[in-house]
């Protein structure tokens, strides 16, 4: 078993500790030699007196009295990091055991929830045209219900299976990574008119695969904001507030009041309140859970009918 910080720490203490006496005894013959003028250095070194013995008798017990003490320190130390240790193994553990119980869960609800949409859709297409109006408008509500129910466990379940793993740090070219998802795009979505903008000679220091996801989403939500009736222009870039860098991406869409930017993250939206904004959740709501996930902030800023953007800030340490 490797052994851990504070163990390595006390091992290097008393090795130092037993070259320093020595040390401390060549240390006072020289200075008793040179200037104090009480003989020469071989005699402080081989015939001292009793009054110089004495005092480095007391310099030794004085360092080993210190090794003592600091190595009675790091043992208390150790045994905080190993208990700390333990705790997080065991909370590690617990978080695994929840996560794989609430994955579960999910699954067991979608597959409930699909085989309750099937039903009503079946009894709908048999019975309908014998049902009254009133029992028919209830029956459309149970199915519109269910499909949102679908919906949202969809959106949910796609949140939880986010793999976040332990952050790689690297040195990226934020504008190549931007270009090969607008290329991306284009492909999965030849028939949109959209110019894409990117700034130039952006890099970044932090993990590509999680810069990947989270552009990919605000590029993909930024053209779901944009008319198809309309000539679309998304922005990507970045600038310094204070030290740190803040990026952006910047769309000529219907946008959004300022009420609804405070709800563009939710995982769950009012659709009927805000039935004007696009109806999928889930990419924003995975840019702002993998941006937090970083130590990073992500917010909205838009006028109505007249494009919004969305910042990002994200802990490069």
């Amino acid at each position: 078993m490797p052994k851990n910080l504070s163990q390595k720490s006390s091992f290097r203490l008393f090795l130092w500790g037993l070259l320093l006496i020595p040390f401390a005894t060549l240390a006072d013959a020289v200075l008793d030699a040179v200037l104090f003028n009480e003989g020469s250095i071989q005699e402080q070194l081989f015939s001292p007196t009793n009054h110089e013995l004495a005092i480095r008798t007391l310099f030794s017990i004085f360092i080993l009295a210190a090794i003592y003490l600091g190595m009675h320190y790091l043992a208390n130390i150790a045994q905080k990091e190993g208990t700390l240790r333990q705790s997080n193994m065991d909370l590690g553990l617990a978080r695994q055991d929840l996560e794989e119980f609430n994955d579960d869960v999910l699954r067991q609800l979608r597959n409930t929830s699909a085989e309750l949409a099937t039903s009503v859709e079946l009894l709908k297409s048999q019975c309908n045209h014998d049902l009254d109006e009133k029992t028919q408008f209830f029956v459309e509500n149970v199915c519109n219900t269910s499909d949102r129910l679908n919906e949202q466990l969809e959106t949910t379940l796609a949140l939880t299976e986010l793999s976040f793993g332990e952050p790689r740090r690297e040195q990226i070219k934020l504008d190549k990574l931007a270009l090969d998802i607008v290329d991306e795009l284009n492909n999965t979505q030849p028939d949109r008119q959209i110019e894409f903008k990117i700034q130039p000679w952006l890099t970044a220091w932090s993990d590509p695969k999680m810069l990947r996801h989270v552009i990919y989403n605000l590029f993909s939500n930024a053209m779901d904001f944009i008319p198809q009736t309309r000539q679309g222009q998304i922005e990507f870039g970045m600038f310094h507030r204070n030290t740190q860098k803040v990026f952006f991406v910047r769309d000529n869409g219907t946008g959004f009041s300022e009420a609804q930017s405070k709800r563009l993250f939710d995982t769950f939206r009012d659709n009927l309140q805000d039935y004007e904004l696009p109806k999928g959740t889930i990419k924003l709501a995975s840019a702002r859970r993998t941006i937090h996930r970083h130590g990073g902030q992500i917010w909205a800023e838009g006028i109505q009918d007249a494009g919004g953007t969305i910042f990002f800030t994200y802990n490069s340490a």
